[in-house]
């Protein structure tokens, strides 16, 4: 009888161990997962830091190597993009390669539907010229095609409903009729 509750008081302690063993391995499954979700979401974080504090320093090719890091990562989401294509710009036009600038900046827009701007207050006046360019003309243009579509099919409506010597009006399967005699007579 000893020998038995002997036992029972050896296994207690086993079956605690393996709980405590069982929360461990799950803890660090999970803890595992939370961190890879976290580095995914902010991919670019530390690169992007890192680029914008070597551009505020004028350590323009570093800040260029940090913005190629992040753009060259599979699992950048969206919104670093386009911060990494606006610092890109900006480095581009302080490396005097405007060409390059209005594509970074093309890039970065597109990316985010044309909502991005520069503050005027902390960007240098050339940089914001150049930024201003390129979102009219990567921005404005459907805006202006859409008002100029939507002008000639509102003009070609009241033509239709107006024309008094386009025909007899519509018939009953919304078609005009031809006119019935000859305009001016």
């Amino acid at each position: 009888m000893n020998e038995q509750s002997y036992s029972l008081k050896t296994d207690r302690p086993l079956a605690v161990a393996g709980q405590w063993l069982k929360h461990m391995i799950l803890f660090l499954i999970f803890s595992t997962i939370s961190t890879v979700q976290a580095q995914t979401q902010n991919a670019c974080e530390v690169e992007l830091r890192l680029a914008n504090q070597q551009y505020r320093f004028g350590k323009f090719d570093s800040a260029y190597y940090f913005i190629r890091l992040c753009l060259n990562k599979k699992e950048a989401i969206t919104q670093d993009s386009v911060e990494a294509y606006k610092l890109l710009g900006k480095i581009h036009i302080a490396k005097d390669s405007t060409d390059k600038a209005r594509e970074a900046f093309k890039i970065a827009l597109k990316l985010n539907d044309c909502q991005i701007t520069l503050d005027a207050n902390q960007e240098p006046p050339v940089v914001i010229k150049i930024f201003n360019k390129v979102k009219q003309q990567t921005c404005g243009k459907s805006k202006k095609w859409l008002w100029i579509g939507g002008g000639l099919i509102a003009a070609g409506t009241t033509t239709i409903i107006i024309c008094p010597w386009c025909g007899d009006g519509p018939t009953q399967d919304g078609f005009v009729q031809p006119p019935s005699r000859p305009p001016g007579k």
